[in-house]
């Protein structure tokens, strides 16, 4: 999406899970895409890509995608996480119950 949003030509490759080419499962053994490459290394956290990104595609080629205030990025990430967990939560009880409890910030 940030490659799309910055205006940057890329060729997208799926992947059948299931049986990964050899030299996917080399590239970054143990983890499962997204993650990218650059100069030889490695990156598989997802904030981080997005950090490395805006980095190098930068204004004055390339539009500026971060937030002004860099703590709101970080309130988002930590939104997106708890959301995540909540929905993915197999427990939809313990769910409602932490809602009425107001533990789910």
């Amino acid at each position: 999406m940030i490659l799309w949003l910055k205006g940057v030509i890329f060729n997208v490759t799926t992947v059948d899970l299931k049986r990964k080419p050899a030299d996917l499962q080399n590239l970054a053994p143990g983890t499962n895409p997204p993650f990218m490459t650059f100069d030889g290394e490695v990156k598989t956290d997802v904030n981080k890509i997005e950090e490395f990104l805006e980095e190098k595609l930068a204004p004055p080629r390339y539009p500026k995608l971060a937030p002004k205030h860099p703590e709101s990025n970080s309130a988002g990430n930590d939104v997106f996480a708890k959301f995540s967990a909540f929905i993915k939560n197999p427990r939809k009880d313990a769910n409602e119950s932490r809602l009425e409890e107001g533990q789910v910030r």
